[in-house]
């Protein structure tokens, strides 16, 4: 179930362009419900760094909100 945050953050990230880097030591749990909500794909880029881009769910999702 998707809570006002999940809204808001994938929000900005649409706005940002429909992409997210993170590197390093990032909290990811925001971006993870996103991913497990169908709203982001994740591909790590390597050990430390993943790269978030929105899904058509996410697209259609941060319309709605």
């Amino acid at each position: 179930m998707a809570e006002p945050n999940d809204f808001k953050l994938i929000r900005e990230i649409v706005a940002a362009g429909g992409s997210k880097y993170t590197s390093v030591n990032v909290d990811r749990s925001g971006y993870q419900r996103l991913v497990d909500l169908g709203w982001l794909n994740a591909f790590s880029t390597n050990i430390s760094d993943v790269h978030y881009q929105v899904t058509e769910r996410g697209k259609a999702a941060a319309a709605r909100s």
